[in-house]
C-alpha cells in the first residue's frame, strides 16, 4: 500500500477499509501520529477517538475472517462456501421464448355443401328417427366389411367427395 505524505488520516483508514485483511496497520500509525501532532488537546482526543474507532473495525473484521478460516479448516463437514461465491457460474433460472420460432396458425374454412338428396319422403310429421335395439346395430355393424358397405350404410350421401374435401 503506497501512503503519500499529503494524506490525512481519513484518508489512509479509507484505503484500509477497502483491504483489510491484507492491509498493514504500521503505516496508518505514522500518519496518526504526524495529525495529531498538530492539533490542540481536545481535537487530538476526538480524532484519536474516531480513528481507534475505525481501526477497531478493520481489526474485528481481520479477527472474523481469521477464526473463519480456523473453523473451516477444523470443521468434519469441509468448509461451508457462501452460495454468492457461485453466483456468476451457475444458472439457476432459464427463460427460453419460443413464440418467433411457432408459425402462425392458419384459419379453416369449410366450404358449404348442398342439401342433402334423401331418398325417402320427408313429410311433416314423418320422422325418421327411432330407436333401435343394440342386437339390431351389432348385426349391422357386424355386415360392413368393404368399401361399398359403407357406402350402403351412408344412404344417398357421396363418399367419394367427402373424402375428396
Amino acid at each position: 500500500m503506497n501512503f503519500e505524505f499529503d494524506m490525512t488520516i481519513w484518508d489512509v483508514l479509507d484505503e484500509l477499509s477497502e483491504s483489510p485483511g491484507t492491509s498493514t496497520l504500521a503505516p496508518m500509525w505514522e500518519c496518526l501520529d504526524a495529525e495529531l501532532e498538530k492539533l490542540p488537546l481536545e481535537a487530538q482526543l476526538s480524532t484519536a477517538a474516531l480513528a481507534f474507532s475505525q481501526i477497531a473495525d478493520i481489526l474485528k473484521f481481520r479477527a472474523e475472517v481469521l477464526l473463519q478460516d480456523t473453523r473451516d479448516r477444523n470443521s468434519l463437514l469441509g468448509p461451508i462456501i457462501s452460495t454468492d461465491l457461485f453466483a456468476g457460474l451457475v444458472r439457476t433460472t432459464m427463460h427460453l421464448d419460443l413464440d418467433d420460432l411457432i408459425e402462425p396458425e392458419t384459419p379453416q374454412t369449410f366450404k358449404p355443401h348442398g342439401p342433402h338428396q334423401f331418398s325417402y319422403s320427408t313429410e311433416s310429421g314423418d320422422s325418421v328417427v327411432a330407436p333401435v335395439e343394440k342386437a339390431n346395430v351389432l348385426a349391422m355393424l357386424d355386415e360392413v366389411t368393404t368399401l361399398e358397405d359403407v357406402r350402403n350404410l351412408a344412404s344417398d350421401e357421396d363418399v367419394e367427395k367427402w373424402q375428396s374435401a
